[in-house]
């Protein structure tokens, strides 16, 4: 969300009664727009022109033929570039049958840049309860609520900032009752010119504990005998469905693996046991979405050398994420590269 302000500013002396025209400036505008001084005749006035110098040294003429009486219009100043500007310089007519007149012209400007939050999960440490993220202005303040898997309000929080640059990581904490978990932050940002915006993070996400499928040697086939595990395991994702999905929409993410027995191929075996194992919950009418991937052996619970049997290695996991975000998986995932597939 994001709030522009507009400002309309009398120029000095802009309304004399002895003046053949007045203006008036609109000098805070959004980036891709330009500020403007919007002229209107007393009486009739020819040949309009403005001189201006702006504290960047840049000079700028603008020109009008011609304007009758109670006429006016809009003049754009400037290039449009970003940031606050002061202007000096003059405006002068012609008044048929009194000769040409001019006064002095001093302003400021502001071109406000798009302002923008970012954050991401290296910078969320939601066990110390603080929540760093970066505004492309400098920031003025921050406000944060935290809410719970039951919708309802977790704890807030608020900080302010000492000038630091855009660009630069800041943090905000925030209050919360043990033994609870956060579904969604809701910050709002003020930066230092009164331009302010407001984001939704979702950083909610639910590992499931389980039983791992044993499989056979090179084969992604699920013996019926380790389908129990499997029905034990559904019936606690569907809890955690039944719990949150008022709140978000969720999908099912699971990572598969193996030991380091069997090389360039454990990749591929990862892969189809991984997507075995989302088509068993499928069939069991589990109805949100769900991802699959196959890690291999580049993610190991317990570190082997190669050609390895690790039954622990052998294995899968299971986690609820927000649909649409990345993947909920940190820690040495973030190092390896798979592709994530939807189950259709």
């Amino acid at each position: 969300m994001r709030c522009i302000c507009l400002l309309v500013v009398l120029l000095s002396a802009g309304t004399a009664g002895a003046q053949p025209v007045s203006y008036q400036l609109q000098g805070d505008v959004a980036l891709g727009q330009k500020p403007a001084i919007r002229i209107t005749a007393v009486r009739k006035v020819t040949d309009l022109r403005i001189e201006l110098d702006r504290d960047d040294g840049k000079h700028f003429t603008i020109r009008h033929a011609a304007l009758s009486n109670g006429q006016a219009v809009t003049l754009p100043v400037g290039d449009g570039a970003a940031g606050k500007a002061a202007y000096k310089g003059t405006i002068s007519v012609k008044v048929p049958g009194e000769g040409p007149w001019s006064d002095g012209l001093v302003f400021d400007t502001l071109v406000r840049a798009p302002i923008k939050v970012s954050y991401d999960a290296d910078h969320l440490d939601l066990d110390k309860r603080v929540l760093q993220f970066k505004l492309s202005r400098t920031a003025a303040s921050a406000e944060l609520v935290v809410i719970g898997e039951d919708g309802k309000p977790l704890g807030t929080g608020a900080a302010t900032y000492k000038q630091e640059p855009p660009g630069t990581w800041l943090p905000i904490t925030w209050t919360q009752p043990p033994d609870t978990r956060v579904m969604i932050m809701k910050l709002r940002v003020i930066a230092t010119d009164g331009l302010a915006t407001s984001l939704e993070l979702i950083p909610w996400s639910v590992t499931i504990d389980h039983e791992d499928v044993n499989f056979g040697v090179d084969s992604a086939v699920i013996d019926p005998r380790e389908e129990a595990k499997l029905a034990t395991s559904l019936a606690r994702i569907s809890e955690v469905v039944k719990r949150s999905e008022r709140f978000v929409k969720m999908t099912l993410y699971i990572a598969g693996h193996t030991d380091t027995v069997g090389g360039a191929k454990n990749k591929q075996l990862s892969l189809d046991r991984a997507r075995a194992i989302a088509q068993y919950f499928r069939r069991k009418q589990l109805a949100i979405p769900i991802a699959f991937a196959g890690f291999g052996e580049s993610v190991p619970k317990i570190k082997t050398p190669d050609a390895t049997d690790e039954p622990a290695n052998r294995r899968a996991d299971y986690v609820i994420g927000p649909t649409g975000a990345p993947p909920p998986f940190g820690g040495p995932y973030r190092k390896v590269r798979a592709a994530w597939q939807q189950l259709r």
